[in-house]
């Protein structure tokens, strides 16, 4: 939950992984003003999509069995909690990313987290304790736009 710390060039060098800045308890869900997360559709020969920034709640990401409920990212490219954790530890800086939220990118730099195993399995072990089924079961948790 602590944000991060980061030196000019964008290399976490203190604090957390900062997910709160984006995923706000008790929810978890995203705030409705962040950007793009750095991951981009390539549109057929028009460019980029880079206005694509809904996600779910972290709530219930995993199964009760720890597995994961499905693909992550709303292109689901993602398959595995290590693959996410991954995405945010590195992010890069793609051409025409016009769109990226700002606080993926420190000092105009991609986020570098540096995290370290212990770290990442500690992440990891936390998501899991978001785990259940009752946002896929529970009507108050049903699509607004019904």
């Amino acid at each position: 939950m602590t944000p991060p710390i980061f030196d000019a060039t964008g290399n976490r060098n203190a604090g957390g992984v900062g997910c709160a800045a984006c995923h706000a308890a008790p929810e978890f869900d995203i705030d409705p003003l962040t950007g793009n997360n750095g991951i981009i559709k390539v549109l057929n020969g028009t460019g980029i999509d880079i206005t694509n920034t809904r996600a779910p709640s972290l709530r219930d990401l995993v199964k009760l069995n720890g597995e994961p409920n499905g693909p992550m990212m709303h292109n689901g490219n993602l398959i595995t909690l290590q693959n996410v954790i991954g995405h945010y530890g590195n992010i890069n800086l793609a051409l025409g990313n016009t769109n990226l939220d700002p606080r993926l990118r420190p000092n105009g730099f991609g986020q570098q987290l540096n995290l370290s195993a212990a770290e990442v399995n500690a992440l990891i072990a936390f998501l899991k304790t978001l785990s259940g089924t009752n946002i896929y079961i529970d009507s108050k948790w049903s699509s607004p736009f019904k």
